[in-house]
C-alpha cells in the first residue's frame, strides 16, 4: 500500500533528520520503494547522513530548470532521495502555489508506482512549509526529546497542525532515552499535558536510546540502519517503522502527496 509519512518535531536538534533517514531505510522492509523528500528547505542535510552529494535540488524544480524525475538521486538498497537544497530565500518562504506545484510533481512522478512508501523529513516548527507539508501526509510522526523546550514545542507545532485540519492522530517517538521505560514515561508526561488542551490522539511509536553509535554514524556519513543493521539502535528503528504503519492515517480534504495513488486504489 502506497503512503506517505511526514518526520517532523517541535525544535531543531533532536535528531529528527537522523529518524527520518533510517526510518526511510527501515520502511524497505515493508515496502518495494522507498522516496526520502527533504523538505527542510533552510537545512536540508538528510544527503549529508546518507553520505551522498546530490548535484540538483528541489530549488532546480521551483525555477524550472529541472523535474522531479530529473533531481532524484539514487542511494543503495532502493531509497531515493529528493533533497532540499540549501537555504536561500526563495526556498525558505515559498508561496503556496509553489509547495503546491512541488506536491503535484511528486504525485505525478510516484503515481507510477503500485507499492512505494514516501518518507518526507519536515523543517522544526511550525512555520508554514512545515505545516503544508507536513498535512500533505498520511500519518505524522513527532520526534521529541526529554526536555521541557522539546514538549513545549512539540505541543504548539501539533496545537498548530489540528487548527490547520482537525487531524486527529499523531504518531511520537522519543530520542535520546536511558531505556525503553524511560522513553515510555517520557512519552506518559507529554501525552498528559497534549490531552488536557487538544482533543487529539498520540500513538507511541517507540523510542531510541542514546548512542555514541548514532553519532559516530552522522560523523562517517554513514546511517547505522546501514552500517550496522542488526544492532539494538537499528532494531528500534525497524520497530518504530513497522509501528507508524500500524497507526491511524489522517484524511485530508486538501491537496496531498500520493493522492491520485490512493484514488486508484
Amino acid at each position: 500500500m502506497s503512503d506517505s509519512i511526514a518526520i517532523t518535531s517541535g525544535k531543531g536538534g533532536v535528531g529528527k533528520t537522523t529518524f527520518a533517514v533510517n526510518l526511510s531505510i527501515a520502511q524497505k522492509k515493508f515496502t518495494d520503494q522507498v522516496f526520502l523528500l527533504d523538505t527542510d528547505m533552510g537545512m536540508a542535510n538528510s544527503h549529508v547522513l546518507l553520505g551522498v552529494n546530490p548535484k540538483y535540488s528541489i530549488s532546480d524544480v521551483i525555477s524550472g530548470e529541472k523535474k522531479i524525475s530529473e533531481i532524484i538521486e539514487n542511494y543503495r538498497i532502493g531509497i531515493d532521495l529528493i533533497s532540499g537544497g540549501t537555504a536561500s530565500n526563495n526556498l525558505l518562504n515559498l508561496e503556496n502555489v509553489k509547495r503546491y506545484s512541488i506536491l503535484n510533481e511528486i504525485d505525478n512522478h510516484l503515481k507510477t508506482f503500485k507499492n512505494v512508501k514516501l518518507m518526507v523529513d519536515i523543517a522544526a516548527g511550525a512555520e508554514d512549509n512545515a505545516l503544508v507539508f507536513s498535512l500533505a501526509c498520511d500519518r505524522i510522526l513527532i520526534v521529541i526529546v526529554g526536555e521541557p523546550t522539546s514538549f513545549i514545542d512539540s505541543y504548539a507545532l501539533i496545537k498548530a497542525l489540528y487548527s490547520k485540519s482537525s487531524f486527529k492522530n499523531y504518531c511520537v517517538a522519543v530520542n535520546q532515552v536511558d531505556n525503553d521505560s524511560h522513553g515510555k514515561d517520557l512519552f506518559k508526561k507529554f501525552q498528559s499535558i497534549t490531552a488536557k488542551f487538544l482533543d487529539v490522539n498520540l500513538h507511541y511509536v517507540g523510542c531510541v536510546k542514546s548512542s555514541q553509535k548514532i553519532r559516530k554514524s552522522i560523523v562517517d556519513r554513514k546511517p547505522i540502519s546501514i552500517s550496522e543493521p542488526k544492532s539494538e539502535i537499528s532494531q528500534s528503528f525497524l520497530k518504530i517503522a513497522k509501528n507508524i504503519n500500524e497507526t491511524p492515517s489522517n484524511e485530508w480534504g486538501g491537496l496531498t502527496f500520493l493522492s491520485k495513488v490512493q484514488k486508484r486504489a
